[in-house]
């Protein structure tokens, strides 16, 4: 089918026209160059330097296309007179600086604008308009049966609470006061009634997790590792055996003259040549009023309290030969509730009577907020 261009001319009248033979020149790997004509099949050329064989492909069976010269006249007079007499000096030629075009910026902008406006079409804003209502209507929906729940949890879960500290039951009493204060933040309710269920839940929490060991017993094993061992052993030991366990202290704080956000507290505990320094940032401090000014006597610059705090860390602290154990402060809470108390292990003694310890917990029931 190689003449197929030769047969469709004979059909219309034409002569088939010789093909002109066209020379080729290839260059060899080997710097040398060869001659060669192409021909109507193909042919294997080898080069005269080194005999590398070359593959040269026959002529081109298709008509080359007819090329249209298009002739265009010059500007002859505009030429001539750029011309540059032989007695003249021609100045020289200035290079034109490209210039940066100018952005119309409020064309640009007017674009955008419109670009975004064609995004907000009718039917788009009604199907949107749409999702929306059924979004929030769903949401609506889902709070309003979230909240139903979270009112009948949280009257059966108090009076399962109550039903659990009567049987002195703790774990069951920190479970079900965990759910009361849970339907509690989920109604949004901050009254008395909600801020005692979170007070229960608090104390509990401490009651099950408390520090199993002593302080005396705390201070045998820092002073036992740190004499067997090194400082830093018994640092880093610490963590794994007493961090995030809770006490409860009865003890004597100053309170602040004015409201601050917490109150630097320690209580210094002696044991031999050596000693254990509790010390602490309390946040719930600040809730404690100044004492009342006795005109009877001399004015008194503590109060009492009881509350409840986390362990943290421990350093030793070489200068005054003692232990410096640091409590949680976002941890520590005021106690409230007597049975919760002795729960904790601390019940009446010489010091204070069971009737004054219960004035002192209604007391501080009173500055958090909890109608007893």
């Amino acid at each position: 089918m190689s003449d197929w261009m030769a047969r469709a001319k004979g059909l219309f009248g034409q002569a088939q026209a010789e093909p002109e033979p066209e020379p080729v020149e290839i260059a060899c790997p080997c710097g040398g160059s060869l001659e060669a004509m192409r021909r109507e099949s193909f042919q294997r050329v080898l080069c005269k330097n080194c005999g590398e064989a070359f593959f040269l492909l026959p002529l081109d069976v298709y008509p080359r296309p007819v090329m249209k010269v298009r002739i265009v006249p010059g500007p002859r007079r505009k030429a001539a007179a750029e011309t540059p007499k032989p007695n003249e000096t021609q100045a020289p030629a200035t290079t034109a600086i490209p210039t940066r075009p100018l952005i119309d910026s409020r064309a640009v902008w007017n674009s955008i604008r419109q670009r975004i406006a064609r995004q907000f079409t009718a039917l788009r804003m009604v199907v949107v308009s749409l999702l929306l209502v059924i979004a929030l209507t769903g949401w609506w929906q889902w709070q309003r049966s979230a909240q139903a729940s979270a009112e009948i949890t949280f009257k059966q879960a108090w009076d399962a609470g109550q039903a659990a500290v009567a049987k002195q039951d703790w774990l069951a009493a920190q479970s079900e006061f965990d759910r009361v204060a849970k339907a509690a933040n989920v109604l949004e309710r901050s009254d008395s009634q909600a801020e005692e269920a979170r007070q229960w839940q608090r104390e509990f929490t401490a009651v099950n997790w408390l520090l199993t060991n002593s302080l005396a017993e705390l201070f045998d094993d820092l002073r036992t590792r740190r004499q067997k061992e090194t400082t830093a052993a018994a640092e880093s030991a610490f963590p794994g055996l007493f961090s995030g366990r809770w006490i409860v202290l009865q003890t004597e704080m100053t309170p602040a003259t004015k409201p601050s956000d917490s109150i630097d507290w320690e209580q210094p505990l002696l044991f031999e040549t050596e000693g254990l320094l509790l010390v602490g940032q309390f946040p719930a401090f600040a809730k404690v009023p100044p004492p009342q000014v006795d005109a009877s006597g001399p004015a008194a610059e503590t109060r009492e309290v009881i509350f409840a705090a986390k362990l943290d860390s421990v350093r030793w602290d070489a200068a005054r030969s003692l232990w410096v154990v640091r409590l949680s402060g976002s941890s520590c809470f005021l106690w409230s509730h007597y049975d919760a108390l002795l729960a904790a292990g601390l019940p009446p003694d010489e010091l204070r009577s069971e009737l004054q310890l219960k004035s002192l917990l209604s007391e501080q029931s009173k500055w958090i907020g909890i109608s007893q």
